[in-house]
């Protein structure tokens, strides 16, 4: 028979057609299930992204608040200009305390060190005949190495918690520092480090570039560096980064120096922007230093201290505090600002499913 095989008609053949099988029918139990899953995939990413960008959100939300709150003084060029300007101190010391959060080490003589380098710098120029600025600089900056080096040997060598060492060792520098100054407020006779730290750029002072330029090569470091991967290694735990091969103890020395100076800087910073110099005027950044960075850790890289996100305190800090000044508030709603937002902005991190950050603590 034609356009048969074996007498079958040539439309029911196997090997003359594949037959496909019919769709499953789409019913109302189906359809709900997949519905169901739409939704829990997007509230997955909207849960995802704030839980990366919670904090960063702060930034435009704090802004976009105060403008409204005193428009015609804190939405203006200058007053932008002046926030990024008046927080560089607090950007720098934010970028080494940073590198040293990463290792799991704490380093609280940053503020000690700030105002006995600025000290050093202004009783040299004062009361030693022919001493040059540059010559007085760079005493203080053998000083803060002095000091770094000093904070990694009882640390590592001695074994001593990094945070009873710092904070002996912020103690002892400011007491030193309140020695050479004799407890007073000198005035900087410095104009190199005048003429330096109060020029401007874009109407922004140079320091605030000196801090931006920090945060981009620690974040350079952090990801594409190999040391900075090994950062994060020890961080996490140093004996399993000591078998893989790690130069452990040579990075935890590396970022006490590194910070110490990251200080020596911000306090040549804070001496020409100001004139002058109290050796006691590096202690108010500790709170403000810690919450910056902390706050970065619920953000961009959550769970991770990083430098993009302590950038990111800083200015949720800047902006809050600045706010809350030119609405003449009391001068302690501003602490209360400073230690509120970082509990909830951690404790909101946590809800959403960052990591926790005991394992720093």
């Amino acid at each position: 028979m034609r356009g048969t095989s074996l007498g079958v008609p040539a439309a029911f053949d196997d090997k003359s057609r594949t037959e496909t099988p019919p769709a499953p029918a789409i019913g109302p139990v189906h359809e709900a299930g997949h519905m169901a899953g739409q939704n829990r995939r997007g509230l997955e990413s909207v849960r995802s992204f704030l839980k990366r960008y919670l904090v960063a959100i702060l930034v435009p939300l704090l802004f976009v608040l105060f403008s409204l709150l005193a428009p015609s003084t804190f939405f203006t060029a200058y007053n932008i200009q002046t926030i990024l300007t008046t927080n560089a101190v607090l950007i720098i010391l934010a970028v080494g305390e940073t590198a040293v959060l990463v290792t799991g080490e704490f380093d609280f003589s940053f503020g000690g060190t700030l105002g006995l380098t600025a000290a050093i710098v202004v009783m040299m120029i004062s009361n030693l005949r022919g001493v040059s600025s540059g010559e007085a600089i760079l005493v203080s900056l053998l000083a803060a190495l002095l000091v770094g080096a000093l904070n990694a040997f009882f640390v590592i060598k001695l074994r001593v918690k990094s945070f009873i060492v710092t904070l002996g060792m912020g103690t002892l520098t400011t007491g030193i520092g309140l020695g050479v100054t004799g407890s007073q407020t000198v005035s900087n006779p410095s104009k190199f480090l005048t003429t330096a730290m109060t020029k401007h750029l874009l109407g922004v002072g140079l320091p605030f570039f000196y801090g931006l330029a920090l945060i981009i090569a620690l974040w350079l470091i952090f990801e594409y560096v190999k040391t900075g991967r090994n950062m994060y290694f020890v961080g996490e735990g140093r004996k399993a980064a000591f078998l893989a091969g790690i130069h452990v103890n040579r990075i935890r020395a590396g970022v006490f120096i590194f910070s110490a100076l990251c200080a020596w800087l911000a306090g040549m910073v804070m001496l020409g922007q100001t004139t002058a110099v109290d050796a006691t005027y590096g202690g108010p950044y500790l709170l403000p230093v810690f919450a910056s960075v902390f706050l970065g850790f619920t953000t961009i890289r959550t769970g991770r201290f990083n430098a993009l996100g302590t950038l990111i305190g800083v200015l949720v800090l800047a902006i809050g505090s600045t706010g809350l000044e030119i609405l003449s508030v009391a001068s302690w709603v501003t602490q209360v600002f400073d230690g509120g937002v970082l509990i909830v902005a951690v404790a909101l991190a946590n809800i959403l499913g960052g990591e926790r950050i005991d394992r720093w603590l």
